[in-house]
């Protein structure tokens, strides 16, 4: 089960060779074509001196070169450590030196950002630059990447790889603190490239969107992989663009556009999306958190399509949760589904005991897909990786039927005056609330109840919204302890750049001295 053989069998003439894999605004490239690319690369990264289980850093956006990247590291048994393409120079040091990166492939585009931290690389002992004008300077460790290709051979690279090899180090969204680097090999991305082609009905005649960031696990995870796995096409974007989405869509028939709750909303939101032709379209999927009932309504309107709630994260190898919704069967609209037939889901209370149907608790996980562990954390890996379980630190509950309904994050829960406050109940509430955009509650210190409720509020633009206002919202609709104590209006809340996730650890320290 490894990654570089999807692309090899693929690229056979009585397979799928002739076959587009790859479209990139206009090209295409078919599996034969893009296979001899990745071989290549293969040969050229040996030839530079990169080895099995080298760690290589790579920083560029969606495109055709960072799939090319993606298979040639994989073939020669290079550990990939995708950087973030949001960050700033501190981030992209850390994750290179927490990640003992020794190699650094970086496209043109983030030249300057490289350029003001190299000195302080140390572990980096060569740069490897791709895209236009890509420079060579032996004095500064610094090679064009594209020529060191050009004379290598089209030859499969004899590199003896094992499936439980390390793959690639992916680190965490960090709304807990600094991020973590998840170790996955091989077989856990093949699996679960296995089991995302089932649980959606993936077929070889499939045209997929390319949406999410390749240094994210959706990226490659969610669309690339379990497209190429049963020889489908994938369309790749380097920005999530919504007037693109559509054309891309009208001019390529794709079948399964992929993204987060925010990029829906902004599709759905353009001026003339009547007028472009999305009929190909027959799953519409989307993961990070539940989707909004509203939202989910929107898409089914609008789309004549399956939609597909997820549920996952980096450590899980992605996506361990999966919901089909149609428009005549809408019945768990508010459920992220159950588990692909790969891994076990229990939902768990503090001693470890399995909870009744209805009750809440965290979510734990076991199977083929779940991470080997936290690059360099050992202490991490065993908190998070507890008796064989991957400890999510979800909350969630089982209803009669075995669906899964998300709570909250355990560390996000709010105890006050012994009662417990799940945020996301109060959040999705307030979000009825035809004055408030975006909403975030969290728990601050209180002297007399241990902690209080605080809602964090983005009003609607132009809306006057008064604290009380607020309160009183939620008073009479919720039990009373679950009413915010304290309400705050702010123009943005914080979020992590790859998937728009709430950074609450940010707001409980903001808060946290105000409330004290």
């Amino acid at each position: 089960m490894l990654l570089g053989e999807i692309l090899r069998k693929n690229a056979k003439a009585e397979v799928y060779g002739s076959k587009v894999a790859l479209i990139f605004r206009g090209e295409s490239w078919t599996y034969g074509e893009l296979n001899r690319q990745v071989n290549r690369l293969a040969h050229a990264l040996l030839g530079a001196g990169v080895q099995k289980g080298d760690q290589v850093a790579v920083l560029g956006r969606n495109s055709p070169q960072y799939v090319t990247i993606y298979f040639a590291l994989a073939k020669i048994g290079a550990i990939m450590v995708p950087v973030n393409f949001w960050y700033k120079g501190s981030e992209i040091q850390y994750t290179l030196d927490q990640s003992g990166s020794s190699v650094f492939i970086v496209h043109t585009d983030f030249s300057s950002t490289l350029t003001s931290i190299l000195p302080d690389l140390r572990g980096v002992k060569q740069v490897l630059y791709y895209g236009s004008k890509a420079r060579t300077d032996e004095g500064k460790r610094v090679r064009n990447l594209e020529e060191l290709m050009a004379s290598q051979p089209e030859e499969e690279p004899n590199v003896e790889v094992d499936e439980n090899d390390p793959h690639i180090i992916l680190y965490t969204s960090g709304t807990t603190g600094f991020p973590k680097g998840a170790v996955l090999s091989h077989r856990n991305h093949y699996l679960h490239a296995l089991a995302w082609a089932l649980k959606t009905g993936n077929v070889e005649e499939d045209r997929g969107l390319v949406l999410y960031p390749l240094f994210h696990t959706g990226g490659p995870d969610c669309i690339l992989l379990p497209h190429f796995i049963v020889g489908a096409t994938v369309i790749i974007l380097d920005r999530p663009n919504p007037e693109d989405i559509l054309e891309m869509t009208q001019k390529y028939q794709v079948t399964n556009i992929f993204c987060v709750p925010t990029v829906w909303r902004r599709l759905l939101a353009v001026p003339n999306f009547d007028q472009y032709k999305v009929s190909s379209v027959k799953r519409c999927l989307g993961s990070s958190d539940t989707f909004p009932p509203d939202l989910l309504d929107e898409i089914l309107r609008r789309f004549n399509a399956e939609v597909h709630v997820t549920y996952g994260l980096t450590e899980a190898g992605c996506i361990l949760t999966f919901s089909k919704l149609t428009r005549q069967d809408r019945a768990k609209i508010h459920s992220v589904g159950k588990p692909h037939p790969l891994v076990e889901v229990r939902i768990v209370d503090q001693e470890g005991r399995d909870v009744a149907p209805g009750e809440v608790g965290e979510v734990i996980a076991r199977g083929p897909t779940i991470m080997q562990g936290y690059w360099n954390m050992p202490e991490k890996t065993a908190e998070t990786l507890r008796g064989g379980w991957l400890h999510t630190g979800d909350l969630g509950r089982y209803d009669e039927e075995g669906f899964i309904y998300i709570a909250g994050r355990l560390k996000d829960m709010i105890i006050s005056g012994g009662e417990k406050i799940y945020p996301v109940e109060v959040e999705k509430l307030l979000r009825q609330h035809d004055k408030i955009k975006e909403v975030a509650v969290i728990g601050v210190p209180d002297k007399e109840w241990g902690e209080s409720v605080l809602a964090v509020i983005v009003p609607q633009e132009g809306a006057e919204l008064t604290q009380e206002e607020v309160i009183e919202y939620v008073r009479t609709r919720l039990a009373g302890y679950k009413k915010p104590k304290y309400v705050e209006f702010v123009e943005a809340l914080p979020v992590t750049t790859s998937t728009g996730k709430i950074q609450k650890a940010v707001l409980r320290e903001r808060y946290a001295g105000k409330y004290r």
